[in-house]
């Protein structure tokens, strides 16, 4: 018997039906992949199951009963929890209180248990060896502590069916590694495991089993054995037998289009570095070594602390992005719900707003010209969406990172930075992305991108360089270019 079982699980939004009689089963003891393209149901069938949205036709069974959660707590009474991709954490509350927000450790007279909750916050979040002040606040966490907290949270229920929503996206190699022992521990005790992740090497890593979504149908399944197939699975996904990668534009590397020269800021302790026009050039290395913080000295969000920047052969010292912007030094920032778009506004006002606001007298813009922008940009980078007017923030994760991207198309892109731009993306849409950065290299712009995920930086870079505590310690060409040498680089020993 199944431990649990979707049938015929249908949901619409609107005149949207965003799940059409999806049917899916998790084993104990197992973990399923679930996998898809953005926006092809995978969160909300997670969502149904957990309790956090009611399906409009459909069954949900656990143990072969069927069951109705009134309520995400109910859900998680019966042993069902989700850790979302986007933490759900208060923000203002000291991690050991969000470990246990909601299923709180009491006293027999009805109090916080502070001792007992810390004690065990500190167990919990040391299985990933976290190091993380119990006592401050969840809201200033970087993204990867926030990350482990939600899955803490999660775990900390003692649950028999545990949904994993995009739990890596945020997580450095090493907490990657224990969230699996992790996995691997609940697994052989006879819990459940849904696992929602667009890296399909996780997914062979660590799943047991496969799903697949397509505009809410399920569209395929099968227990894996060995490699998996990604041009099935991209076939699968989009419907398109012959959905592969893009044959990559041809470029021609010429001139250097900048270089830095000892440059410190931050955890930065002194790079050097050329990257040329019509080249793509990758950032590696754990995270937190420095790389968002280079990439955001370079495009004038960090104050220069020393060494120089040198741009088409002039140095130049920011004080303000825009000073970057004007030159065609761009960023495409790691968070881009946060720093690359304007959530409630349109598609078009999004890739319009460069435009606008590099024009001296922007008022005086013919609105025409603003749309023709936008769906020109539209047509170019394949953004799936209704037209201008549709509200970026009911985009999917893939065609909201092209918006990012296709705003910095208004203006003369000369270098183009990119922190992690494929976190969340599923793979169609990651290689859109990276044809899009090829098609811009071949038009002659530099690309530097920083990818948590080596095998991005392998098929699409021409060069790797590797970052380990804020410094370059291996420059990667042609043969050279391995995941293993990246990887003992990432790990200081090349330093």
């Amino acid at each position: 018997m199944s431990l649990l079982a979707a049938r015929g699980v249908t949901k619409r939004f609107g005149g949207v039906t965003a799940l059409d009689g999806v049917e899916l089963e998790a084993q104990p003891g197992r973990t399923l992949g679930l996998l898809g393209a953005n926006g092809s149901g995978k969160s909300t069938l997670s969502r149904i199951i957990a309790g956090e949205l009611a399906a409009d036709a459909g069954r949900v069974l656990l143990d072969g009963r069927e069951v109705a959660h009134a309520s995400p707590q109910e859900a998680a009474a019966r042993g069902i929890v989700i850790a979302h991709q986007h933490p759900s954490l208060a923000p203002d509350l000291p991690v050991w209180e969000n470990v246990f927000l909601g299923a709180e450790r009491c006293t027999r007279g009805g109090f916080v248990d502070r001792r007992e909750s810390r004690r065990a916050a500190r167990a919990i979040l040391g299985e990933f060896g976290a190091s993380l002040d119990l006592e401050q606040p969840a809201g200033s966490l970087s993204a990867a502590g926030q990350q482990v907290v939600e899955i803490a949270r999660a775990l900390s229920r003692k649950p028999r069916l545990l949904i994993l929503d995009e739990p890596t996206a945020a997580l450095t190699a090493t907490e990657v590694a224990r969230l699996f022992d992790a996995v691997r521990r609940l697994t052989s005790a006879g819990v459940g495991v849904v696992f929602i992740s667009h890296r399909l090497q996780e997914v062979e890593e660590i799943c047991d089993d496969i799903l697949v979504l397509r505009n809410g149908r399920h569209v395929g399944s099968w227990a894996t054995a060995g490699r998996l197939d990604e041009r099935r699975i991209l076939e699968l996904m989009t419907g398109d037998p012959e959905a592969a990668l893009r044959p990559p534009a041809r470029r021609t590397v010429g001139e250097p289009a900048l270089r830095l020269e000892g440059v410190r800021a931050g955890r930065v302790r002194g790079v050097d570095l050329e990257i040329k026009r019509g080249e793509i050039v990758g950032l590696a290395g754990l995270q937190g070594q420095g790389q968002e913080e280079l990439l955001e000295t370079v495009a004038g969000f960090r104050r220069l602390e020393g060494g120089a920047i040198v741009h088409r052969g002039e140095r130049v010292a920011p004080g303000l992005p825009l000073d970057m912007i004007r030159r065609g030094v761009c960023l495409v920032p790691n968070d881009r719900h946060r720093q690359g778009l304007f959530v409630d506004e349109s598609v078009g006002e999004n890739l319009g707003y460069v435009r606008v606001c590099l024009e001296r007298r922007p008022w005086r813009l013919p609105l025409a010209e603003l749309r023709a922008l936008a769906e020109a940009a539209i047509r170019r980078l394949l953004i799936k969406t209704d037209g201008p007017g549709q509200p970026v923030a009911t985009l999917s994760g893939g065609n909201q990172q092209k918006v990012v991207i296709g705003k910095w198309l208004a203006t003369e892109v000369g270098v183009l930075l990119l922190s992690d731009p494929t976190k969340g993306v599923d793979i169609h849409a990651r290689s859109e992305i990276y044809a899009t950065l090829g098609d811009l290299a071949a038009r002659g712009s530099a690309v530097l991108v920083f990818a948590s995920d080596v095998q991005e930086l392998l098929a699409h870079c021409d060069r790797i360089l590797v970052m380990y505590e804020g410094r370059v310690v291996d420059e990667l060409a042609g043969a050279a270019m391995s995941e293993d040498r990246v990887m003992a680089a990432a790990f200081g020993r090349a330093a």
